[in-house]
């Protein structure tokens, strides 16, 4: 993504943040007040009125054990994952204290956006145990992206697997997005590694999304062949972020633009949204652009939400995405079937400016309707209040 670059090492101290004071922030019509909050931590400054927040981690990465978190996924029970930059993949209980474990390492490349980025558990993770990275790995073949599995055994992570060998990757846009659809299959956001040309080259697994079935081969159903066999859709950046509508399965990238333009993009089979194009591409194939900032605001992480434990039903279906320049959390409320149509955008949530230290790098929903959130130097849990 454009403004992480070498920015990715930097961690740096938060500083002193301010309650918003309360007062219905975008409370969607709840029918409850929890009542005056307490002081907000000193790394936000604003959160919608109705939430509290709950450090999970804000230690490991000031020191040499760890670095940056970049995403994260949620298991069935509660567990939180996280995949850091550094290779490491750490695992959190469910409920405090929320002591990290190392769950697996593995060497990768140290590039200005290189290093372990997407994590994703398998839809069957209770039965099948299996978790899923993406990683930018040196190879005496080449460096490449690949996309590893491995079996949880006794909170460990076992037998690591390629799945997906040889994804393009450089020093930069190499995207990260790791999500399982509602079809079973999984999908792959990859950037445009530095060439916007890549993004549509035939035969190029870069500036696209992938889909794979779980094991790696290509489903019959795509929407080319070979070369293609592998692509979903193409004409894509760097596509950071990637999430599916748990209730009908859309799936949404942010996309960052160069110096403007970053997008929300609807990801259907064969559509092309136009990045690296040298001549016009046909009406019918331009993917549909779910909202365009014309202004940078550098969107990273986003989740549609299912509405549990939220204050009222306006929350079902919303997106929450990250804004890296704007260090802010959006809701988004979505209508339509499928929901890729915003009906209002509003500040949920934005923490204190404090160089890079607090931009927010991925949001993704627990079991029980909380929001977990990474930014360079911490991982949060944002909660529904039912008191200070």
């Amino acid at each position: 993504m454009r403004r992480l670059l070498a920015c990715f090492a930097l961690l740096l101290t938060a500083c002193a943040g301010q309650d918003d004071g309360g007062g219905g922030s975008g409370g969607g019509g709840s029918t409850f007040d929890p009542g005056p909050r307490s002081p907000l931590p000193a790394a936000w400054s604003t959160l919608d009125y109705y939430f509290g927040v709950e450090l999970i981690d804000g230690t490991g990465y000031t020191g040499a054990s760890h670095n940056m978190p970049v995403k994260l996924a949620v298991a069935p029970d509660g567990r939180l994952f996280a995949s850091v930059l550094d290779g490491s993949i750490l695992v959190y209980p469910a409920a405090a204290p929320f002591t990290p474990a190392v769950f697996a390492t593995l060497p990768v490349l140290a590039g200005s956006e290189q290093g372990l980025l997407g994590i994703a558990l398998s839809p069957a993770f209770a039965t099948d145990h299996y978790v899923y990275v993406m990683a930018c790995v040196p190879n005496g073949m080449g460096n490449r992206q690949q996309v590893i599995r491995y079996t949880e055994s006794g909170g460990v992570g076992t037998s690591p697997t390629v799945i997906v060998d040889n994804l393009p990757t450089g020093n930069t846009h190499n995207a990260g997005g790791l999500v399982f659809g509602a079809d079973g299959k999984l999908y792959v956001s990859v950037g445009d590694v530095g060439t916007d040309t890549n993004s549509q080259t035939s035969g190029s697994l870069a500036g696209r999304v992938l889909r794979f079935n779980p094991d790696g081969t290509a489903p019959t159903d795509n929407p080319l062949a070979a070369p293609d066999q592998f692509e979903y859709c193409r004409g894509l950046r760097n596509p950071f972020g990637m999430c599916v509508d748990g209730a009908g399965g859309s799936i949404v990238v942010s996309e960052n633009g160069p110096n403007s333009n970053d997008e929300l993009n609807f990801i259907r089979p064969g559509k092309n949204f136009e990045w690296g194009a040298t001549s016009p591409v046909p009406g019918a194939q331009v993917g549909f652009r779910m909202r365009n900032w014309p202004t940078v605001i550098v969107p990273t992480g986003l989740t549609y939400h299912s509405g549990t434990d939220m204050p009222s039903a306006a929350y079902a279906q919303n997106i929450f995405l990250c804004s890296y320049e704007d260090l802010r959390i959006y809701r988004l409320e979505m209508y339509g079937s499928p929901p890729v149509n915003i009906g209002s955008e509003e500040v949920f949530g934005e923490f204190a400016v404090s160089g890079n230290a607090n931009r927010p790098l991925d949001i993704v929903e627990g079991p029980g309707g909380d929001l977990y959130v990474s930014t360079f130097t911490q991982i949060w849990r944002i909660f529904r209040r039912t008191g200070p």
